[in-house]
């Protein structure tokens, strides 16, 4: 096995504790995960066209740009220590990357209320829009990164049921809040209170089914947890960030440059779009880092057959999802939505080919977290954001309409997953050829 590919246990408490193996293999994980994920979706999917019609694309712009901020602020919260929790073999250890990454959290939840309150009194313009916008934020950053450290402990248990459910509950209790809440306003509030809801309603049954992870530990080894796992927040916590904003970043210039209800109705393209990104992507990445981190601990091989596997099946979804976003999306979208969301079935549209090629790409980029490649993970998230700036420039100087910027933005976003992909390719051939 590959030198630079050693997962160090930590401490040693004298009882060594195995991961519990409650479901058994990758396509067992996966289907779980995935039943779990489908019926979220549906749910999301059934309020939506309700929502749309309680809530502008105004109201949607300030909650989609508020989720946009959330999603940049929350890895750098965790300082990606929840990734971490995955791969020590014994308990002590985990429980100690559990215990640092807790203090990561609360601070960082802290400095984003700080940090968004002191952007408001300067004139953020969107921020300004937004009411309670850094009460809003630091709650948000709060659940969100508290939901990924769970989800991630009940994956290295191998908990897929449990992760299947947090999925259905949180969508079922973020779209009755949201509904509840249109009977006492219509502002975007409604639906980031809402949102916030759900995430509580994610939290409660997975730290039942972890909160053994959670016992205190000595200081002496939480230290050499911070020792052995370095990486995580020195190295892929800076990445973490990149690609974050990466991400995000098509969503928050829109909102900045365009206004609210441009943000607005790029959010909920982006919601759209994401669908079945949630439905197979976010739940093949789950499982394939679980599955992949217990092969890179027992040394078994076999990745690259794995990666390509993988990589055939999503190709094939990933072109019917394609094609039918771009050939369909123009006129079926506003029909389901209701008329005041045109821009939104264009923008669907445009952003079929990115989601095809995403939907390939995403998932297997967990290959290069689990084997801590860390200057290759920055290159990597370096060109995605140069490449955000350079389309962001372009609309800027030419000073473009919003469709067509929106070409330039999300085909240098594709790009970034082909390199993306072509990167796991080789190192998954070279962890079979190291081991």
């Amino acid at each position: 096995m590959c030198g630079r590919c050693t997962l160090a246990p930590g401490v040693d408490d004298g009882a060594h504790e195995p991961v519990k193996q409650r479901i058994g293999g990758a396509g067992r994980g996966f289907a779980s995960v995935l039943s779990g994920t489908v019926i979220a979706q549906l749910i999301a999917f059934a309020v939506l066209p309700v929502i749309s019609r309680l809530y502008d694309p105004d109201a949607f712009g300030a909650f989609s740009f508020v989720l946009a901020v959330t999603a940049v602020i929350a890895p750098v919260a965790t300082l990606r220590l929840e990734t971490a929790a995955m791969l020590p073999r014994r308990a002590s250890a985990v429980r100690a990357v559990v215990m640092n990454c807790l203090i990561c959290i609360a601070a960082s939840t802290v400095l984003t209320a700080v940090v968004v309150e002191l952007l408001q009194l300067w004139g953020l313009t969107a921020l300004q829009d937004i009411p309670f916008a850094s009460l809003w934020i630091a709650v948000l950053v709060l659940f969100t990164a508290l939901y990924s450290l769970l989800s991630q402990l009940a994956l290295r248990r191998k908990l897929y049921g449990s992760v299947a459910r947090r999925n259905v509950y949180q969508a079922a209790s973020a779209g009755a809040s949201q509904l509840a809440l249109a009977l006492v306003t219509r502002q975007g509030t409604g639906l980031i209170a809402g949102q916030a809801l759900g995430r509580v309603a994610g939290l409660i049954p997975l730290w039942l089914q972890t909160r053994d992870d959670f016992r205190m530990v000595d200081r002496r080894v939480r230290r050499v947890a911070w020792r052995t796992y370095w990486r995580f927040p020195a190295v892929f916590t800076p990445s973490a960030l990149l690609n974050a904003i990466g991400a995000q970043a098509p969503l928050l210039f829109v909102t900045m440059w365009f206004g609210l209800e441009a943000g607005g109705q790029i959010g909920m393209a982006e919601r759209i779009v994401g669908i079945p990104l949630a439905l197979i992507g976010a739940a093949a990445a789950q499982v394939i880092e679980a599955e992949v981190s217990q092969k890179v601990r027992d040394g078994s091989g076999g990745l690259r057959p794995t990666y390509l596997r993988v990589s055939g099946l999503l190709a094939v979804v990933g072109l019917v999802v394609g094609v039918g976003f771009g050939v369909l999306g123009g006129w079926v979208i506003p029909m389901i939505l209701g008329a005041d969301w045109a821009v939104a079935g264009i923008a669907v549209q445009i952003l079929a080919l990115n989601s095809a090629v995403r939907l390939v790409g995403s998932p297997l980029s967990k290959f290069i977290l689990i084997y801590q490649r860390s200057l290759a993970n920055t290159v990597l998230d370096v060109l995605r954001v140069a490449l955000m700036g350079a389309a962001f420039t372009v609309t800027a100087v030419i000073n473009l309409d919003l469709t067509t910027s929106l070409w330039w933005i999300y085909t240098a976003l594709a790009i970034t997953y082909v390199v993306t992909w072509c990167y796991g390719l080789l190192l998954a051939a070279s962890g079979d050829t190291n081991r």
